[in-house]
């Protein structure tokens, strides 16, 4: 005959199975659900990682097309102005003129609105020190077509100008080429000084192109 101990021992041990399974069954849960935030993150990561990859490979390829495309555009092309032949190498207009071999930032029809107002060639400068005053970019620009013809270049101070440093003093009795602020681009001449006022660089080209005659 089953006693009331025995009935509540069978209770009491269901009871502790069916405690343990649950307590199992959510253990492995558990388990179960790290490992999915685990595989989750973890697949996260990988597609993070992918975009990144893909987003550098196609920067480094857009560069490369905008690089040739550059260099497609600035190489290559021939124009004729006035009688002279331009080639477009390296961001410049190169031209051969009596064996010498000249650049420019600009084409002659790009700075024919400029008033050049000289009478000067380029052979004055011919084994001659050159003198620049307040010196811009035409200076570079100067230097870089007859630079290897003067005797040397030296930045000076004008007149009674003042002048920061220790620069020789300079007249127009010198090859001096004075660059000057203004709103107007233009270039006039004062016995052997050359004043380029305005915008340095289109300044610069229409003095060297009418001290080499092409305008």
């Amino acid at each position: 005959m089953v006693t009331i101990v025995t009935i509540v021992y069978k209770v009491f041990y269901l009871y502790d199975k069916v405690y343990i399974w649950h307590m199992f069954f959510l253990f492995m849960r558990r388990i179960q659900t790290q490992a999915d935030i685990k595989r989750k993150k973890r697949k996260n990561q990988i597609i993070v990682g992918s975009a990144m990859i893909f987003l550098l490979f196609g920067s480094i390829l857009g560069y490369s097309l905008m690089s040739g495309s550059k260099n497609d555009d600035s190489n290559g092309s021939k124009v004729s102005e006035n009688g002279i032949e331009f080639f477009r190498q390296n961001g410049l207009w190169v031209t051969e003129i009596d064996g010498n071999v000249f650049g420019f930032q600009n084409l002659p029809s790009e700075v024919s609105d400029i008033d050049v107002n000289i009478s000067i060639s380029l052979e004055q400068y011919s084994g001659q020190p050159l003198y620049f005053v307040n010196p811009a970019e035409g200076a570079s620009e100067i230097l870089n077509n007859i630079g290897a013809n003067i005797l040397r270049y030296q930045e000076s101070c004008f007149g009674n100008m003042s002048c920061e440093g220790d620069l020789p003093v300079k007249d127009c009795n010198s090859n001096l080429i004075i660059f000057e602020v203004g709103n107007v681009s233009r270039v006039y001449q004062n016995n052997s000084c050359i004043f380029i006022v305005g915008d340095s660089l289109r300044a610069t080209d229409a003095f060297l192109y009418k001290a080499l005659q092409i305008i």
